[in-house]
């Protein structure tokens, strides 16, 4: 039977590609879409995985995780806010809009949030859009 040859720590290190290369959001990718691998509903990687991506500018993959936390959990409010989100910030504004009202109407208060959202950036003037925020309450009904 042959002996093993030994191995050293560097030699290790340099066999695990992504090893000390990444910076700290890359790892965390890496590692969230690794555990998402091993788990695929796993709805807290999902959330936290989703918020990742779309830090990092990765809209369209950032919407897939989105939708497939909203199909594991319909009535959650967040969840749904969330895909509205990601509906936003890749140009699906009416899409985007028909979510944030269904995520309000499945509890979503956080209106402040709504109004200072960055997120929403490309919805902001859209008629619908205000019409939303005026249907709760948000925002007042202009004077006119």
């Amino acid at each position: 039977m042959p002996i093993p040859e030994k191995r050293s720590a560097a030699k290790e290190d340099a066999e695990i590609p992504w090893f000390g290369s990444l910076n700290q959001s890359d790892f965390e990718l890496d590692f969230f879409d690794a555990v998402l691998r091993r788990n695929a509903k796993s709805v807290a990687v999902l959330r936290c995985l989703g918020e990742l991506l779309a830090r990092k500018g990765l809209y369209e993959r950032s919407l897939e995780l989105d939708q497939r936390l909203v199909s594991l959990l319909p009535h959650d409010g967040v969840a749904r806010y969330n895909l509205a989100c990601s509906l936003a910030m890749v140009g699906s504004k009416q899409k985007a809009i028909e979510d944030l009202a269904r995520a309000i109407e499945l509890g979503y208060d956080d209106f402040h949030h709504i109004e200072i959202d960055p997120d929403l950036d490309g919805l902001r003037g859209e008629p619908a859009f205000e019409a939303l925020l005026r249907r709760y309450s948000i925002r007042p009904e202009t004077p006119g």
